[in-house]
């Protein structure tokens, strides 16, 4: 039976037969001007749906609003276009590497914080903050959800937000030398994050099918930390979100890049059921390994490496390993798609051989 892109995609989550496998697309903006330019595709079509990608969708890029704090916004606000500061307080300026361009964070609030109490005076984000978006009225939401799957990533952020306040050499420090100013920072976050998940979730009853994190805990060899001290530190907030989310009988999402094999079944634990970018060329994550360790309860998103066969690879390079993925990661349980977002080191004739491939592939699904 042929399946549009939302059935596909859900039957994929849900590890089932699909009609084929599915494959999505995302870029960096650099990278997608590359791929227009050799694609000659006008400014009424998206690179991905030339392909044929199927979506995980944003609701607030559909809309054209989203969750926003005004008033706190304001009092952040910058005049040069270069520079932002996000609702903690983490400033970021634009960089160039190479042909790309993106926003580092150069401030961390939190830097000077040495015991529990600075924590706590630091002016945190609340849910009164938020202002959530009214869906227009003429916005035909079933009809815009039917053919894709719904994917929030606002709220859950238990690693990355406290280390990007305090800055990831400290925080690394101080799970070692002052773990109570950790506990008490990813216990502030949380504050925020899972009541305004929460309140998310009542505001937009049935629209959202999966809400995710990016945290990433894994290097090009190895954990940033033990598993251990990421287990204890950051993997009961994360649980708590999903298991808040799985009431309302929306999925986990988690993006992870590196060499994470390790504390994959903690993070399956917590209630992740779709693990990204799949980062095959890190330490230890073997394809055949991973569809045989974990492949019974998750599904898995990614994959095609990004670091070398991508970028350095010829076209048939590409096809063979976007072969080899689906062989092996499944053909149940697999969404293909680049180890992580596209950057315009990327050549456009090795993107066409990827999807040509996964949108050709005869083996058995």
């Amino acid at each position: 039976m042929k399946m549009n892109g939302r059935e596909r995609l859900l039957a994929a989550i849900a590890r089932k037969p699909v009609d084929r496998i599915p494959y999505t697309y995302d870029s960096t903006e650099d990278a997608e001007r590359n791929f227009r330019d050799y694609l000659k595709i006008g400014d009424d079509e998206s690179v991905g749906d030339f392909f044929g990608c199927d979506k995980f969708a944003s609701l607030w890029s559909a809309i054209g609003a989203a969750p926003t704090l005004p008033e706190r916004m304001e009092r952040f606000d910058t005049v040069d276009p270069n520079v932002k500061v996000d609702i903690w307080g983490c400033r970021r300026e634009l960089t160039t590497a190479g042909d790309a361009h993106y926003f580092e964070i150069t401030e961390h609030p939190l830097r000077d914080a040495e015991t529990i109490q600075d924590v706590e005076n630091y002016d945190w984000p609340t849910v009164d903050d938020v202002v959530f978006p009214e869906i227009p009225a003429d916005f035909d939401l079933e009809r815009w959800k039917s053919d894709k799957v719904v994917l929030d990533m606002s709220f859950i952020c238990p690693f990355g937000v406290p280390w990007s306040m305090m800055g990831l050499e400290k925080m690394m420090l101080d799970v070692a030398l002052n773990p109570g100013v950790v506990e008490a920072v990813v216990a502030k976050v949380e504050e925020y994050s899972l009541v305004s998940m929460n309140a998310m979730l009542e505001k937009y009853p049935g629209v959202f099918d999966l809400v995710g994190c990016g945290d990433d805990y894994g290097t090009q060899n190895g954990l940033l930390m033990s598993a251990e001290m990421i287990g204890d530190f950051f993997m009961p907030s994360l649980k708590r979100h999903y298991d808040l989310a799985s009431e309302y009988g929306v999925a986990g999402y988690h993006h992870c890049c590196g060499a994470i094999f390790e504390i994959i079944p903690s993070m399956m634990d917590a209630g992740v059921r779709v693990l990204n970018p799949i980062q095959t060329s890190a330490a230890g994550m073997d394809p055949e390994a991973l569809k045989r360790e974990f492949g019974s309860d998750l599904a898995f998103h990614g994959g095609v490496d990004i670091q070398q066969t991508l970028v350095t690879g010829t076209p048939d390079e590409v096809r063979a390993e976007a072969r080899s993925r689906m062989e092996t990661l499944g053909p149940e349980g697999y969404i293909l798609a680049p180890s992580h977002v596209l950057q315009p080191d990327t050549p456009p004739e090795n993107l066409a051989a990827m999807y040509d491939e996964v949108a050709n592939w005869s083996g058995s699904v």
